[in-house]
């Protein structure tokens, strides 16, 4: 094959070339006007593009007997006197428009010859030549591809050889609106919801129920895009049609079980995550989120035992980190220590155990390696705003009060209405010396407690402003 060819084949083949591709025939393009490929909404409109090639003035036509084994010299618009060969020269000499066309022949796929395919090439852009639009609103594509059809333009017709078939029957090609099944939207809703398209996948939900009132999982799914995007109400309504359709949905109670969490609703939850576990007595995730719960109503003990049947099932290590705080909360430091310890073997990159067995180790003295611990949580997550807090205590403890100003500058730098950030700081000033810059910090954190009615802070601030004034007027 000569470069054309090659170029024809690849781009067929869907490599990026500096060809491209027309038809020659009408109903071919109307009819990939009219088909909705990958990527688009079944609501987009289709156009087609239509260049008069017979323009002397800006085309012309390359015949096979133009054609050299090199396209260099005819896409480069080289001089003669920069051909490397009689037949190069033989190319240059040949008029020079702004852009060439050539319609394949020869071995090339069967598809590229019936869709009667034409490349267009040269300049960057289309300049100095007319080029006409037909606008194909949506509304109109299906009844057009009857049309088409029964003229006998179809798939089976433009796609005639095995690699044509295969693209066509692509895995992830969207398909014609005859064809597209709830379980169609549904796939197509799934693949918005994994690139955190919510609302891209609600309304591929919305198509999939539209077409089949009864498909439990899409208002599954649909529940779980509702969650994402704040709409706690929608998606307890989607999962309670699930459970309607499927008393029986272990997953369906579990996800309700969240929501109601998020709302408030402890005990609603706690009651869907029963049922849930009533279902798939296995179910380590229910277990796990039933522990959350009976952990932030103070139930260490019960989510202890909710914690320790999800490990049976599934020791994970956010199974684990959670065990380890609600063993921390009931002063098993020990305890929480090897929890912790056991989720980091799992996960080494959990930041978030790391400083957890950092601030145990801290209530054990054990200052050293709580400071190992936060250095290894900032390491993996150097925003962790919590991780320079919890260092910059451990600094105050030791007296190293510069490192514990460091830490809290990079906590107000990551959390500016910290309050507590602010105090700490100004207590390291004042430890420091710098009274003026602990002034600051504690009128700062004064300013920031008071907006947010923490009475608790205001108390400590004012003695630590009271300490200050007494301090000068000892010293006056």
């Amino acid at each position: 094959m000569h470069d054309l060819e090659l170029l024809a084949k690849l781009q067929h083949h869907g490599a990026a070339t500096c060809l491209i591709d027309f038809t020659r025939n009408f109903l071919v393009a109307m009819w990939f006007a009219c088909w909705s490929r990958k990527g688009e909404k079944p609501e987009q409109d289709g156009r087609i593009f239509i260049l008069d090639t017979s323009d002397e003035k800006n085309f012309l036509s390359l015949e096979e007997k133009d054609l050299e084994k090199k396209v260099r010299p005819i896409l480069t618009f080289q001089t003669r006197d920069e051909a490397t060969s009689p037949k190069e020269e033989a190319i240059l000499s040949l008029p020079k428009p702004s852009w060439w066309h050539w319609s394949p022949h020869g071995l090339l796929e069967q598809r590229v010859l019936k869709q009667d395919s034409l490349f267009i090439f040269g300049q960057p852009k289309i300049e100095g030549t007319p080029l006409k639009k037909i606008e194909i609103k949506h509304e109109h594509k299906d009844k057009i591809l009857e049309e088409l059809e029964r003229l006998g333009t179809t798939e089976r017709t433009l796609f005639k050889d095995l690699p044509g078939f295969a693209y066509s029957h692509g895995r992830n090609k969207s398909l014609p609106r005859g064809y597209r099944t709830p379980k169609y939207y549904l796939r197509k809703g799934n693949e918005a919801l994994q690139r955190n398209d919510f609302k891209g996948a609600i309304a591929d939900y919305n198509e999939a129920i539209k077409l089949n009132s009864d498909y439990a999982e899409a208002y599954f799914s649909r529940g779980g895009a509702k969650s994402n995007l704040g709409d706690l109400n929608g998606a307890i309504a989607d999962y309670d049609r699930v459970i309607a359709l499927k008393p029986k949905s272990a997953e369906a109670y579990n996800n309700r079980g969240i929501v109601k969490f998020d709302l408030g609703k402890h005990s609603e939850a706690i009651a869907d995550y029963g049922r849930g576990i009533k279902y798939r007595r296995d179910f380590a995730e229910a277990y796990n989120n039933r522990g959350i719960v009976k952990a932030n109503l103070g139930n260490h003990k019960g989510a202890i035992a909710d914690y320790n049947q999800a490990i049976k099932s599934d020791p994970d290590a956010v199974v684990y980190y959670n065990r380890g705080l609600a063993k921390s909360d009931l002063d098993d430091h020990r305890g929480a220590i090897a929890d912790f310890k056991r989720a980091i073997k799992i996960d080494p990159n959990d930041a978030r155990a790391y400083n957890r067995r950092g601030i145990v180790n801290r209530r054990l003295g054990r200052y050293i390696k709580a400071i190992a611990d936060y250095n290894r949580a900032i390491e993996i997550n150097p925003d962790f705003a919590g991780a320079y807090n919890n260092r910059g205590i451990v600094n105050r403890i030791l007296e190293h009060h510069s490192e514990a100003i460091a830490d809290y500058d990079r906590v107000i730098k990551l959390r500016p209405n910290y309050a507590k950030a602010y105090y700490k700081r100004g207590l390291s000033y004042a430890s420091w010396g710098d009274e003026k810059k602990a002034r600051r910090d504690f009128l700062k954190a004064r300013k920031l407690a008071k907006r947010s009615g923490d009475e608790r802070l205001l108390g400590l601030v004012d003695k630590a402003l009271s300490k200050l004034d007494n301090g000068n007027n000892n010293r006056s």
